[in-house]
């Protein structure tokens, strides 16, 4: 990290630990405070990742921000989290339908609209079509 200290612009870090139990920075050197973004058991994975994480079977994944690279101090020292606590983040992406170009809210009122006016339309042109009833018969 000491290297990235030299860098003109901001950096980011995505650090992956794989260790018995979770891990976490025992600073942030010079950056925005440590995020974890996961962490939890592997379980058991096979083939390649299955021989690296042998005996490690914990996965901490950690992400940080540098704004001002020349504000890195050293590299990271990682100490055992107090606790096991599995995290997974969660990143929820809202967007805005559209129909053609346009968003769907404005033509979805425009056609309620629409067929508000023309049923009180068709109300209407029926009521005015109705022969006039007609007038009560005087009593006898």
């Amino acid at each position: 990290m000491r290297l990235s200290g030299l860098a003109a612009t901001p950096q980011s870090l995505g650090l992956y630990v794989l260790a018995a139990h979770r891990m976490e920075p025992r600073s942030a050197i010079g950056g925005e405070r440590p995020r974890v973004v996961y962490a939890g058991r592997l379980g058991h994975p096979a083939g390649e990742l299955g021989e690296l994480a042998a005996g490690t079977p914990y996965l901490t994944a950690i992400g940080q921000e540098f704004p001002y690279p020349s504000r890195i101090t050293a590299d990271h020292v990682l100490r055992r989290a107090a606790s096991d606590t599995p995290f997974q983040q969660v990143v929820y992406e809202d967007r805005l339908r559209e129909v053609a170009g346009v968003p769907a809210w404005p033509l979805t009122v425009a056609a309620a609209l629409l067929l508000a006016v023309t049923a009180a339309s068709l109300t209407a042109v029926r009521h005015s079509r109705r022969p006039p009833s007609a007038p009560p018969s005087p009593p006898r």
